[in-house]
């Protein structure tokens, strides 16, 4: 059994820590993200890669202390994940524990003095977000996702500062201090992310506009390709206005209509002639003389 060694990490600094860590343009990742219902599972760190034949959902437990592991390892807390989750990876800081702390099928991921490093890979099973999952997500999470940011000075210089705070107005006043920043932090996340949703949905409306007018351009054309063929066929010039093309049109409609009559008389009076001829022929000679 490895003894824990000292570590000033917090629970949501840990959280935050490796959520900037496990953060990259192919995967998505969630803090403290409940993952349906009232009573659903509510991992440290939720993650999801940008697949969608392998989305590889991840749950990581953040522990800072070893009594906090050792009561979610018996308790089988850690288990609720597998419901949404295809792998859970304990996450802990340096010299926490071993591997074999862990339960077996989990991972264990150690924050290193600059680093995080895996201690062990997890055990992964094929498994895909349920329904719930899926719309709680949608509803509540997207707005909460972590993205990626360009390390900026001004944030180093708050960590710096929060610690002046901390030794002159002691822990307190410095963790109403960290909170504040996490909170501006997730906000401008939060407004980067709907400025990116924005310009994605112009971009959509702008292609589709594009596609609505050439389409129409391509339909009039048709059209008007036609139109020459129906003026061609009808003996007309091209230039030819569409009231003459209706007027053109009628007298065919007339034309066909009188040809129709003239073939009905044609075939009545032919039908009649056989009738005669065929009365003829079969009277005799002597009816013929009477």
């Amino acid at each position: 059994m490895a003894k824990a060694a000292a570590h000033s990490w917090k629970h949501d600094d840990l959280m935050m820590d490796l959520a900037g860590y496990l953060m990259s343009d192919q995967r998505l990742v969630w803090t403290d993200m409940q993952l349906g219902p009232s009573g659903s599972p509510r991992p440290d760190v939720y993650v999801l890669e940008k697949s969608y034949s392998r989305p590889n959902p991840t749950a990581f437990e953040i522990k800072i202390s070893r009594s906090d592991l050792r009561s979610d390892t018996t308790s089988g807390k850690w288990q609720s994940y597998l419901q949404y989750a295809g792998a859970v990876v304990f996450a802990v800081p340096d010299g926490l524990c071993t591997p074999a702390d862990i339960p077996d099928g989990c991972g264990l991921i150690v924050r290193k003095a600059e680093v995080w490093r895996y201690a062990r890979k997890p055990t992964r099973r094929a498994a895909e977000p349920n329904f719930q999952a899926c719309m709680k997500l949608l509803m509540d999470g997207v707005s909460r996702v972590n993205q990626r940011r360009e390390p900026r000075p001004r944030y180093a210089a708050t960590w710096e500062e929060n610690a002046a705070v901390r030794k002159k107005f002691g822990q307190a006043v410095a963790e109403c201090a960290r909170d504040l920043t996490h909170a501006r932090q997730r906000l401008e996340s939060a407004r980067s992310q709907a400025n990116s949703e924005w310009d994605r949905m112009r971009q959509d409306v702008e292609n589709a506009k594009a596609r609505l007018i050439a389409q129409a351009k391509s339909e009039l054309e048709t059209w008007a390709g036609l139109r020459r063929e129906v003026i061609t066929w009808l003996g007309l010039d091209e230039n030819v206005s569409t009231w003459a093309v209706e007027q053109r049109i009628r007298e065919m409609r007339r034309a066909c209509d009188a040809d129709q009559r003239v073939e009905r008389a044609e075939s009545e009076v032919t039908r009649a002639r056989h009738a005669i001829q065929s009365a003829l022929n079969a009277l005799t000679p002597r009816d013929v003389a009477a």
